[in-house]
């Protein structure tokens, strides 16, 4: 899902700012589904790159946006031990799915708890943070567009230090801050900017109550800080994305008794549930002297791909599958009488839900046609010759007009046995499609 902000008109000449907001593409490696096995992980991994390629290239193309925000966990595993040529080539897949197309546009990111950890793990990198710092820049910063404030916060490691501040029994304005830190920054920035107007980007959601439609029982403390501190006039959640679906929640900042927005967005990928964000903000400088409007948001959807799969293509795959199926039973079930038996089969058929007419002609002629070239071509060089034109076998054993035919054609073919030529037609019928989707997707990785 794509959501489109758009800017409460402030001036006839007031230009916009398009900010393309994802959360969590968390682009997956080797290690992410271990229980999967290697080529299903191999295959799982093909499919979601390919769904990721497709759909930044459409946001990109499509909305043209000024400026990207991805709110944590890019990666899947980007907090676990690695060696460095491992993570560089991790990283490099990240870069080369969410490149830009023709025109450089600023991309700002905030850590998740798949690139830096949260608490402590064994399998947790000790280089995890430099490693972010390296490849995705500061974890806490901001950046002013037009005349808003984007604030990026690493809400993991604010999580880890409002631990420590409870636990010691501190309040915000007594804790000695860690330097560097998320508590410190908001400090600073609130300070700095006073009066500005801010729009707050977290991974983690902001505490709710438990009784809330989504998201609930998040830490408390942390939240009436933030939206004390900085009282901004949009929290984008994913715009705070850990959840992995879509919310919408209003906070109200206890110091001024007004109501802000919290966002949350879906995640871009298809293995967590497609959802990404696109926001737009006044960006006339001049609009400075004019009281700052919030942003406003319209949800717009990515395709449900993973329903595509299970309600369009699983189907017709099983519905190909089974019609192959009983084109092989009705071969071998009607080819293996003669005469009056092979209409007597045709009206068993019928019985069984089958079109009598079409059965019936399908067991007269199916006897008389050759049964060596695979049972569609077959079936169908049976049902649909012209009956005017069709001809009956000669004594020499070949049908007029027609490939060879033998008495013991009929054992042949009985002696494949149903599920043999079921799975050759399978075959013949799923090469193609296999080859054009490979294709497709060479075509789509060169892109």
């Amino acid at each position: 899902m794509l959501t489109a902000l758009q800017p409460q008109a402030q001036s006839p000449n007031s230009r916009v700012a398009r900010i393309l907001v994802i959360a969590d593409p968390q682009v997956l490696d080797e290690h992410s589904y271990p229980e999967r096995g290697v080529f299903m992980s191999f295959l799982t991994q093909l499919m979601v790159d390919l769904n990721l390629r497709k759909s930044w290239r459409a946001a990109f193309h499509r909305l043209q946006p000024d400026a990207v925000v991805v709110l944590g966990d890019m990666m899947d595993n980007g907090r676990k031990s690695m060696s460095t040529t491992e993570y560089e080539n991790y990283h490099q897949r990240y870069r080369d799915i969410f490149k830009a197309y023709k025109r450089p546009v600023p991309t700002y990111y905030l850590p998740g708890n798949h690139d830096v950890g949260l608490g402590a793990s064994a399998s947790f990198s000790p280089e995890a943070d430099s490693r972010y710092t390296s490849h995705f820049g500061p974890r806490n910063h901001y950046v002013s567009v037009g005349n808003h404030t984007l604030v990026f916060i690493d809400a993991t490691a604010l999580a880890e230090e409002d631990v420590l501040r409870a636990g010691q029994g501190h309040s915000f304005d007594s804790w000695p801050a860690v330097r560097y830190g998320p508590i410190e920054f908001v400090k600073q920035i609130a300070a700095s900017h006073s009066g500005g107007s801010f729009v707050l980007f977290t991974h983690i959601p902001l505490a709710r109550p438990q009784n809330a439609s989504c998201g609930p029982l998040r830490e408390r403390g942390a939240t009436v800080f933030l939206l004390d501190r900085l009282k901004p006039s949009l929290i984008l959640r994913g715009y705070s994305g850990d959840d992995h679906d879509y919310c919408d929640y209003q906070h109200t900042i206890p110091s001024t008794n007004t109501n802000v927005r919290e966002i949350t967005v879906k995640s871009f990928s298809i293995a967590m549930g497609l959802l990404s964000l696109i926001s737009t903000v006044p960006s006339d400088d001049s609009l400075n002297q004019v009281p700052v409007l919030p942003p406003l948001d319209t949800p717009c959807f990515l395709p449900d791909q993973i329903g595509i799969y299970l309600q369009v293509y699983l189907p017709l795959i099983v519905l190909s599958l089974v019609f192959l199926l009983v084109c092989n039973s009705i071969m071998v079930h009607a080819t293996g009488l003669g005469g009056q038996n092979a209409i007597a089969a045709g009206l068993e058929w019928a019985i069984m839900g089958f079109p009598a007419a079409w059965v019936v002609i399908g067991a007269q002629r199916s006897s008389r046609c050759s049964l060596r070239n695979g049972t569609i071509p077959r079936l169908f060089h049976c049902l649909y010759r012209n009956p005017k034109t069709s001809t009956s076998v000669s004594r020499r054993g070949k049908v007029d007009g027609g490939p060879p035919y033998s008495a013991g054609s009929n054992a042949e073919f009985k002696g494949v046995g149903v599920l043999c030529a079921f799975t050759k037609d399978a075959l013949n019928v799923a090469w193609p499609a296999v080859s054009a989707f490979v294709v497709a997707a060479w075509w789509a990785m060169q892109r």
